[in-house]
């Protein structure tokens, strides 16, 4: 009796996972979840089909790693001054709304935001809210930080400024990132807490 060679396993893949979550944040952020194809995800990752669904599962895997990578990164840098920040809540709300004001209107910046692009369609709700969440809860605790004491206006506050940020977001999408109209809007929000901190 022939007895049959052991079956050789497959090599593990052999590419920068990273990159290529990288590189997928970049087509997802342009096209969003549902037009986003798996032919432009291997045009945009350099990995084929099959390694696309061995290492991620395909297409939703890849986008639900995009995103955590996308809102961690968010959460350790953009959102930082406002989580963390300093003794001067004022002065951390006005850093975060210059980085903003930097990144949105700079030549080469992208349209929107990965999260807010996607969630009129509901892509992953649970992105979504997250987003949202460490949003509202940075403007509270700069604006806390700040020294309002009164906590309804604290939660009244950080809403509307969290309000404006997603809405600056989809006008930069729906304008094709037009930097004089974000600008505009970002400057308004700015107006705003300059006006709260001149009023306390």
């Amino acid at each position: 009796m022939v007895q049959k060679a052991p079956a050789k396993r497959g090599r593990p893949p052999k590419f920068d996972r990273e990159a290529v979550i990288g590189a997928a944040i970049g087509a997802f952020f342009v096209t969003g979840y549902d037009a986003t194809t798996l032919p432009d995800l291997e045009k945009a990752t350099g990995l084929d089909r099959s390694s696309l669904y061995n290492s991620f599962g395909g297409k939703r895997g890849l986008y639900e790693a995009a995103i955590t990578t996308y809102l961690d990164v968010a959460e350790g840098g953009l959102f930082e001054p406002l989580l963390v920040g300093t003794d001067d809540g004022y002065a951390d709300l006005l850093t975060f709304f210059g980085f903003l004001r930097t990144g949105m209107t700079s030549p080469d910046a992208t349209p929107g935001c990965l999260i807010v692009n996607d969630m009129a369609s509901g892509a992953d709700p649970e992105a979504a809210s997250r987003y949202r969440g460490l949003l509202e809860e940075g403007m509270r605790r700069a604006i806390e930080r700040a020294g309002t004491d009164d906590e309804q206006q604290r939660n009244d506050r950080a809403a509307l400024l969290t309000l404006g940020v997603l809405g600056v977001n989809l006008i930069s999408k729906t304008t094709a990132g037009d930097a004089g109209e974000i600008g505009r809007h970002i400057d308004a929000m700015t107006a705003t807490v300059l006006d709260w901190r001149d009023s306390a």
